[in-house]
């Protein structure tokens, strides 16, 4: 590797070596740094001049786009002046969210001087700059700052950021919507059926129901069932809104006539007998009704139309994925003033339709919910074309080679752009957070290591040949933990696997519940480990086999001798250790207290082994009736409930 283009690499946050799972020093091949590089926009044909650039802008830069602070603590930022600008010329100008305005003399906020260097002849000097006194300190927010001065015009954006809220010590069931049967289900869960599985679990004494992701997929071409790759990461899928619940129903006879029609219950009994979930034959289905109830709402002037006119209004983000899943494309945001109004199309309007009901039927679903935000999108989906700045383009997400994936993972999502993200000020971030915040009392945060580096893949290359870069991970935990405060939402994050310590560092600082699984850390020395305060404890995951599988395993057998008895009672003695334990939150596979041996997914595996595809052997209706499995939880309860374990 050529030094220029080391130099370049390092200006550009990425990575040119990282170490391994097994402790090696891996170096990025040249090719790839230039491919991920050219992704980040670096002009790799030329690397000495690029860093020459880049090393300029960098230095003659007064203030950073995004300044992230703490509430509370030392508020202070870095502020660089030309030498020919004095500080006692400067202010400091802070538009306060709430609209407040506070105007200072840049040299009575000089804390210390940081020093001064020049870069192709231009001094610059840097300061340590406190933004607020201690007795004043600026409120949690987002908040404008300016530097004014002689030639000087800068601008930032300044994240105020308390803690994540730390939930109480508590307990729920894991059941991913898409397997949730019911006597009366559309081949595939619903809505509906996830507030009558929250409703149970608060019966039994439990504060959760967690699922996988809630988002829109593609159920026709191009066709992707898998939940950690959606359409967008802005709405809620369509597919699990029960239309028998809704109220255009009573006012439109065609549809009422479509509902009791031979085609269409003979077709729904069909997929109810399906073992896996049809995903194309089930969304057929629901959106044929759903086409004929937005028709009769879009008929006339009604209240409920109104009300849809104003949903549009507040979210034009959806009436823009409308028209993209009417048309196949968008504009990107702010280009155009359609998007604000309810569109005429009536394919557009459908999906609009559509988006509105789900969010209602979410929202009856109740606030007891742990909700998963996976880290990516399609790559063909609506988020980047309406955010063309927020995603690189050329290279994918993924992760080098581990224990697991021996010649690592490619997963297919195109990576947030770290420069063009942090210069639209995160606003699709704040976006993606404050929609998956809005029904979810625990938030599960997909890879969360990304928050600090991503494995970048270029396309069409191995997962071996990959290379790390590197975000802004405080203001990217600052903006989380800002939104986590105002919505009163857990935060979870997904550290399973080779994670940097700097990770588990932040998360701690960050109060952010860490995961911890059982069959992660279970030995014949230590058949019952306990999990960390700050931790979400189950005994497995979606991508790791049943509690069964795993305890019949033959690598097992010391671990199975040491609990004793058969797989019942390994599975009471592990709940009950879990329950017990000191973990804030234990999540129980409800799926798992009948000893179900068919997992949600085989990572590594392909569409023939049936992922996500998966539904539960029991009705919720069945599951609600069994005293076994309402002991069962009801133990968990009490256990959890005991101050000393």
């Amino acid at each position: 590797m050529s030094g220029e283009l080391e130099t370049l690499a390092q200006l550009y946050d990425v990575e040119t070596a990282y170490v391994d799972a097994w402790g090696e020093v891996r170096e990025a091949r040249p090719d790839v740094l230039r491919a991920v590089l050219s992704a980040l926009g670096a002009a790799v044909t030329d690397p000495v001049s690029a860093a020459r650039e880049e090393r300029l802008r960098r230095h003659i830069q007064v203030v950073e786009p995004v300044c992230a602070v703490p509430f509370p603590g030392t508020q202070a930022i870095e502020i660089g002046l030309p030498r020919s600008v004095h500080p006692r010329d400067c202010w400091l100008v802070l538009e306060t969210e709430d609209g407040e305005t506070r105007r200072t003399r840049l040299m009575a906020a000089i804390q210390r001087p940081l020093g001064s260097a020049r870069v192709e002849g231009r001094p610059i000097d840097r300061y340590e700059v406190h933004l607020s006194p201690p007795v004043d300190l600026l409120p949690p927010g987002y908040h404008e700052l300016r530097v004014e001065g002689p030639g000087i015009e800068a601008t930032a954006m300044v994240v105020v950021a308390p803690r994540c809220p730390v939930p109480a010590r508590g307990w729920g069931v894991f059941l991913p919507v898409h397997a949730m049967r019911t006597r009366t289900d559309w081949g595939v869960g619903s809505y509906p059926a996830l507030g009558e599985a929250a409703r149970w679990v608060h019966r039994l004494g439990g504060e959760l129901v967690g699922t996988l992701p809630l988002y829109p997929a593609y159920y026709e071409e191009p066709l992707e069932i898998s939940p950690y790759l959606p359409v967008t990461r802005l709405g809620w899928n369509e597919l699990y809104v029960d239309p028998t619940e809704l109220p255009e129903l009573e006012a439109s006879a065609e549809a009422r006539a479509l509902l009791a029609s031979s085609a269409l219950t003979d077709a729904l009994a069909a997929v109810r007998r399906n073992a896996l979930v049809d995903y194309p034959a089930s969304m057929a289905l629901v959106r044929r009704v759903l086409d004929t109830l937005a028709r009769v709402l879009f008929s006339a002037p009604s209240a409920r139309r109104r009300e849809l006119e104003s949903f549009a209004r507040a979210r034009p983000d959806l009436v823009a994925y409308a028209r993209f899943r009417a048309g196949g494309r968008a504009e990107p945001r702010g280009s155009s003033s359609r998007d604000v109004a309810v569109p005429d199309d009536e394919c557009a309007r459908s999906h609009l339709y559509a988006q509105w009901v789900a969010e209602q039927q979410l929202a009856a679903a109740g606030g007891n919910l742990l909700l998963d935000l996976p880290i990516g999108v399609h790559p063909s989906g609506f988020d980047p074309s309406f955010e063309p700045m927020a995603f690189a383009v050329g290279v994918e997400g993924g992760a080098p080679p581990d224990r697991f994936f021996t010649k690592g993972q490619r997963w297919s999502f195109r990576p947030l752009h770290p420069r063009g993200a942090r210069e639209q000020r995160y606003r699709h971030v704040v976006a993606v957070l404050r929609h998956a915040m809005r029904h979810a009392s625990v938030l599960r945060l997909d890879h969360v290591m990304g928050l600090y580096r991503l494995y970048w893949v270029p396309v069409g290359a191995d997962a071996t040949d990959g290379a790390y870069v590197r975000y802004r991970d405080d203001e990217l935990r600052a903006i989380v933990s800002l939104e986590a405060q105002r919505s009163g939402t857990a935060i979870v994050g997904e550290d399973l696997g080779t994670v940097p310590v700097e990770v588990r560092l932040g998360m701690s600082d960050d109060r952010m519940l860490r995961t911890w699984v059982l069959q992660f850390e279970v030995s014949a020395d230590a058949p019952l480990p306990d999990p960390p305060e700050l931790s979400l404890a189950s005994i497995g995951t979606h991508d790791l086999p049943r509690f069964v599988t795993y305890w019949e395993a033959p690598v097992h057998t010391s671990w199975r001798q040491a609990l004793g008895g058969d797989a019942r009672r390994g599975l009471r003695a592990s709940l009950d250790h879990l329950a017990c334990g000191p973990a804030r939150l234990v999540l129980v596979d409800v799926e798992d207290l009948w000893l179900e041996r068919v997992p949600h997914n085989r990572p590594g595996t392909g569409p023939e082994a049936g992922n996500w595809r998966h539904r539960s052997a029991r009705t919720i209706e069945e599951v609600f009736e069994d005293e076994e499995v309402a002991e069962t939880l009801e133990r968990v309860d009490v256990l959890r409930r005991e101050e000393d374990g």
